[in-house]
């Protein structure tokens, strides 16, 4: 008897956990955060966001969640700790954790997400 294993293609996804940390701990927008993504994607690594796959699920003005392609996990991890600014404010960003799906995220290490 054989068993088989189904995986969809391109359906695995990871969520990686973040917080922002500043001198002046400042509040910024979701809108401010994509921004980031989106002008250090392009400016520094030559692609767009889209390219990898990184999406902004949560955020709540310092901390948030990313979801990405299981393959992208460490280039994503990565590319959120070269982001240096956001809004025109010197930041340094921090991954918190990864997992496989939003609830397990939070529970080990999110909490107060």
């Amino acid at each position: 008897m054989d068993i088989f294993l189904v995986i969809k293609q391109g359906r695995r996804r990871r969520y990686i956990g973040f917080k922002i940390i500043n001198k002046k701990n400042n509040v910024f927008s979701k809108r401010d955060m994509i921004n980031a993504i989106r002008y250090k994607s392009i400016k520094d690594h030559g692609f767009e966001s889209k390219e990898m796959k990184i999406f902004l699920v949560r955020f709540n003005g310092t901390s948030g969640i990313v979801r990405c392609s299981h393959i992208k996990k460490d280039e994503t991890i990565n590319f959120l700790k070269s982001i240096d600014e956001i809004n025109n404010k010197n930041v340094k960003i921090e991954t918190l954790g990864t997992s496989g799906t939003i609830k397990s995220l939070i529970k080990k290490h999110m909490a107060e997400l």
